[in-house]
């Protein structure tokens, strides 16, 4: 089949770059509405997983099926398999016995499949249940929230690990279903095509370096082995899920535009990966920027700008 490409024009008014807002958000939402009909239309239906490879949009998503599915009196609650990491000092641990100084958030082993396990089982007896928070900043598990599951909830697991075999195998033994969200489509812009996973990058350079204090080259240097771990645990494993939702929005190289002139500058002359941020933007010279307050406050691009 093959791949959708937006192509935009090299040169919009105002009011067509409202438009070409509206118009991936209208798409997106519409995917995610049609998605919410399709869950709720499946009376014992308890766990759902959403994965994507990393910025594919999963937060967003999560939160807009909250929203579309309360309007069918279900309850979503999201969980993060994120918040299922070990302790870092574990990690650390296990990374020098495997003689590697480099902490691997993205393998499976990284994940307490038994909490895992334990946490979802209590969610479906109905049974108050105590889920853990990870927080990044101490590198430490905590205590969560206590969740008092009703009989029509819904219960999402999100993140990148749900098509691992291990968390697969964990979600999928009764009735499941398992959503696929990642950009999918292409975009045609200032004369240049940005194909899905470079998008992708794109809008993790402008993400780390925002909210998680990354330099562009530390993200350039983490690059080739999320994209190891995604051939290698996602990829292979889409066909899996039972709904697949594109989230390309045809405006975003013009919203990405301005972040990555500020940032990718700040990578030093003698550091490797300059020349790649040079290359970039030389190829967003002819992009039109669009403006971020253009983007409404509940976007998928707020998850990155």
């Amino acid at each position: 089949m093959p791949m959708h490409r937006y192509t935009v024009a090299p040169t919009l008014s105002a009011a067509g770059l409202a438009g070409l807002v509206e118009q991936g958000e209208r798409r997106f939402e519409a995917q995610l509405e049609a998605l919410a009909a399709s869950l709720a239309a499946l009376p014992e239906l308890h766990l759902i997983g959403l994965t994507g490879p990393t910025c594919s949009g999963k937060t967003t998503a999560a939160a807009h099926l909250t929203r579309a599915l309360a309007g069918y009196g279900k309850a979503l609650h999201v969980i993060s398999i994120d918040d299922f990491y070990f302790n870092k000092s574990y990690l650390r641990e296990q990374a020098r016995q495997n003689g590697s100084d480099e902490l691997d958030f993205d393998s499976e082993e990284t994940i307490d499949i038994d909490l895992l396990r334990e946490c979802a089982d209590s969610l479906l007896a109905g049974r108050p249940t105590r889920l853990p928070r990870y927080n990044f900043h101490s590198g430490c598990r905590e205590e969560g929230e206590l969740l008092c599951p009703q009989q029509n909830d819904l219960f999402l697991f999100e993140g990148i690990q749900i098509l691992y075999p291990g968390v697969d195998a964990i979600l999928s033994r009764g009735i499941y279903r398992s959503v696929y969200i990642s950009p999918e489509s292409a975009v045609q812009a200032g004369g240049e095509l940005f194909l899905p996973n470079e998008i992708r990058l794109l809008r993790r350079l402008v993400r780390d370096y925002r909210y998680r204090n990354a330099t562009p080259a530390f993200t350039f240097y983490l690059w080739q082995s999320v994209r190891e771990n995604e051939e290698r645990n996602i990829f292979p494993y889409v066909q899996r899920c039972g709904s697949r939702i594109d989230s390309t929005m045809p405006y975003e190289i013009g919203v990405l535009r301005p972040f990555l002139e500020e940032i990718l500058p700040t990578i030093p002359e003698d550091d490797p990966f300059r020349e790649q941020g040079q290359s970039i933007l030389a190829r967003l010279r002819q992009v039109q920027t669009v403006p971020a307050s253009c983007i409404g406050p509940d976007s998928l691009y707020r998850e990155f700008i």
